[in-house]
């Protein structure tokens, strides 16, 4: 699902690797927990799978695709099977509770009626039910962080990074 084969990440600005031969294998169904001191290359691995970045060296394998032959043109289209929880969570200020979950799902394409079947059922899942109709900042952090939960997992995607 997740492969990393000597890859290595290096930036121009920096006078060290933020990652140096990184060799992972994450298969269906496992969960990984990237912990380590700041710095120490838990955001640029990150960067990488989601294709936000290129690796310096090495080769990336994510769903079957490796990433340094993936075209920036379908890059989208690959992104639509990862689930992100950002640490900011990114949610949109002037939309409800409701509107930030449905966003992912109107990106792509989903009708409103699958968008007003599958994104109550999410936000139950999260503990969110009764707060669809708030705004972002009406919500504490905890609440905005279940926002982002279920606006990453709303549309089932094949993997969750957060």
């Amino acid at each position: 699902m997740i492969r990393f084969d000597g890859v290595s990440k290096v930036y121009k600005s920096g006078n060290r690797p933020a990652l140096h031969d990184a060799t992972l294998e994450v298969k269906p169904g496992e969960f990984v927990f990237l912990v380590g001191a700041s710095g120490s290359g838990k955001s640029s691995f990150l960067r990488l799978i989601l294709r936000e970045e290129r690796s310096s060296t090495g080769i990336i394998h994510v769903l079957g695709q490796d990433l340094g032959r993936l075209s920036n043109r379908k890059v989208p289209a690959y992104r639509r099977n990862l689930g992100v929880v950002f640490q900011d969570f990114r949610l949109l200020p002037t939309k409800t509770v409701f509107d930030n979950v449905a966003f992912a799902l109107r990106v792509l394409g989903q009708s409103e009626a699958y968008i007003y079947d599958a994104v109550p059922e999410v936000l139950g899942l999260v503990g969110l039910g009764n707060k669809e109709n708030r705004l972002p900042h009406e919500l504490s952090g905890g609440e905005q962080q279940r926002v982002a939960i279920a606006r990453a997992v709303v549309n089932k995607p094949a993997i969750l990074l957060a």
